[in-house]
């Protein structure tokens, strides 16, 4: 193992934010009595749990949150345990999180494991309330590795709201215009 695993926020109000794992057990929620607190809205107050099965790698585990929890944009089912690899996006609620855990296996490889439900139905046409939880990063990873992985996020991030104030600021200028 090259590092401690951590998990570094991705989502705005805390991004940057980092919490490295070195216990065995880690709960997750809106309060303060938990190990890892996110004081978000769409946190649960006990929301889910970080377990280590062995060393460096950590599973987690939903409590029913009301908002869920995702890996790599899978919600997963009260109480079912799925396993978190380097580079997995952990999403606790609204607020999404990185697995930094070098040494250990690449999100993307061929040992994740991901469960689906067939019973659903699907119309083939995404719920408006589960935009909410909608990723962009979805669950491919390119072959970043450590601070270039973060690097690349920032990057992005950077560009993005670039893009973001050009659309804003051209389409101020067509309503001073036409408006």
């Amino acid at each position: 193992m090259t590092g401690t695993p951590r998990i570094i926020v991705l989502s705005e109000q805390l991004r940057g934010q980092s919490f490295e794992l070195t216990e065995d057990r880690y709960e997750i929620g809106r309060t303060d009595e938990r190990d890892v607190t996110i004081p978000d809205a769409t946190v649960s107050s006990h929301h889910c749990t970080l377990v280590r099965i062995e060393d460096g790698v950590y599973s987690v585990v939903d409590h029913g949150s009301t908002n869920g929890t995702r890996v790599n944009g899978v919600r997963l089912e009260p109480e079912q345990q799925q396993q978190l690899l380097n580079s997995d996006i952990l999403q606790v609620g609204g607020v999404e999180m990185l697995l930094d855990c070098e040494g250990t296996p690449q999100a993307g490889s061929a040992t994740t494991q991901t469960v689906i439900n067939l019973e659903e139905t699907h119309t083939g046409e995404v719920p408006v309330s589960d935009m909410k939880n909608f990723s962009p990063f979805g669950s491919k990873r390119g072959k970043f590795s450590g601070g270039s992985r973060k690097s690349a996020l920032i990057i992005a991030s950077v560009i993005g709201l670039l893009l973001l104030g050009a659309v804003a600021a051209v389409a101020l200028l067509v309503m001073q215009l036409f408006g």
